[in-house]
């Protein structure tokens, strides 16, 4: 609820688009400030106090940002608020739910199986019925219109592809530093820190790159960083130098910050002031949704990669079986034999876990080149249909292609 609200009231302070860039540039950086501090504070919680500090901690955050919000923050509000479209958030939930249920459940169940693709019918019947629903609807949850101005359109494919990307690298990364490289949460979180500084530099660069230059050739230029990134992250290995990573995550990290926040300025430049929150609101789930997705997806084909390469091993039973889980269960499942065996248990848990660290980084790499296939798209996607810059109000060409005020600048 926070994100897009946020959003939407730093458009209706900031209406002019220059002072508008320079506010989106700062939110995007606070963003690469908060991936920073998030991982490094919450690591040093658990290795000090117990795991319930990180809620106490958030909690007495949250307190504190009220009090400033309360006294700083500056009211904002659609003054022809619809009714809640609830079949539309229903329709929404559903498609979505059903869509990533298959993704994940892909893996276990098989990938051509009679329930994976049902899952995959279920999602994709209902996502019609949202979208023929919504384009009916007297107050829709989403107006559907929107997506016919190519800007709004192209710019909320390219935040949902990075951010796809994005997070389905984190998933993986953070395996990697704890289960194959044996860190703890608090090195982890310090090591993620290239990837968060950089984004936090680069959001506040991109913006204003694009008011000079187009959001055209900036995000696409993002969007080439991200593809170069994952596709130099696709050659890790077990004893990759920190320093590369270091430089991989600072190429993610700039690719990022310039892809998402030019491209978020784009898309609310593309709504009136006075449906901020829609507009900020489609931003907000064009992120999560590709976070989502890029969770699941990646997640299944680097778990897949890795149980395809366990498979190879003849490896007693009792030890592969809960080996298939993940690369930590596989770990655990050594550390058990080592403990409950003896020296032969010690000998076979060493070879178990250096296979399981060794299949587990061939799907980070499998998984690293499918997000640099999605960004590579994506950023081709984006020299074809996204503006430079948005159309003057009320241009004759805007006027035609959207007679709806909802998708004027």
């Amino acid at each position: 609820m926070v994100y897009p609200v946020t959003l939407s009231i730093l458009t209706n302070v900031f209406q002019e688009r220059s002072e508008r860039v320079m506010a989106i540039g700062l939110w995007g950086a606070a963003t690469g400030v908060s991936v920073a501090v998030g991982p490094v504070v919450g690591g040093a919680l658990i290795e000090h106090f117990w795991w319930g500090s990180i809620f106490v901690f958030n909690g007495l955050a949250a307190v504190a940002t009220i009090a400033l919000a309360a006294r700083f923050v500056p009211n904002s509000r659609d003054p022809s608020t619809p009714p809640l479209d609830k079949s539309g958030l229903l329709l929404s939930v559903l498609a979505l739910g059903s869509l990533v249920h298959a993704i994940i459940e892909g893996p276990d169940r098989g990938w051509s199986s009679a329930s994976t693709a049902l899952g995959f019918g279920v999602a994709a019947a209902v996502l019609v019925t949202f979208v023929l629903r919504e384009s009916r609807a007297r107050h829709p949850m989403l107006d559907v219109r929107l997506f016919t101005n190519m800007r709004f359109t192209a710019a909320s494919g390219a935040v949902t592809s990075a951010f796809f990307a994005l997070f389905g690298f984190i998933f993986l990364v953070t395996q990697y530093f704890q289960s194959v490289r044996g860190f703890g949460a608090l090195e982890t979180g310090v090591r993620m820190l290239p990837v968060a500084g950089s984004l936090a530099v680069f959001s506040l660069v991109g913006p204003r790159l694009a008011v000079l230059v187009g959001s055209k050739i900036v995000v696409a230029a993002g969007l080439a960083s991200l593809t170069a990134a994952f596709l130099w992250i696709s050659q890790i290995d077990t004893g990759t130098s920190y320093l590369q990573i270091a430089g991989q995550m600072v190429l993610l990290g700039a690719g990022l910050g310039l892809t998402s926040a030019p491209a978020t300025e784009a898309i609310m430049g593309v709504v009136p002031t006075d449906k901020a929150g829609m507009g900020s609101a489609v931003n907000d789930a064009t992120r999560e949704l590709g976070g989502t997705l890029g969770v699941a997806v990646i997640g299944s084909v680097a778990l897949s990669v890795y149980r395809d390469g366990l498979n190879t091993t003849q490896l007693p039973t009792v030890l592969m079986e809960p080996a298939q889980e993940s690369v930590g269960a596989a770990l655990e499942a050594a550390r058990q034999a080592a403990d409950l065996l003896g020296a032969t248990g010690a000998l076979l848990g060493s070879q178990l876990s250096d296979l399981a660290r060794e299949r587990f980084v061939d799907g980070f790499t499998t998984g690293s080149l499918v997000a640099g296939m999605v960004t590579a798209v994506a950023g081709v996607l984006t020299l074809v249909f996204l503006p430079s810059h948005p159309l003057p109000p009320h241009s004759d060409d805007e006027s035609h292609d959207h007679p709806d005020v909802s998708v004027r600048r």
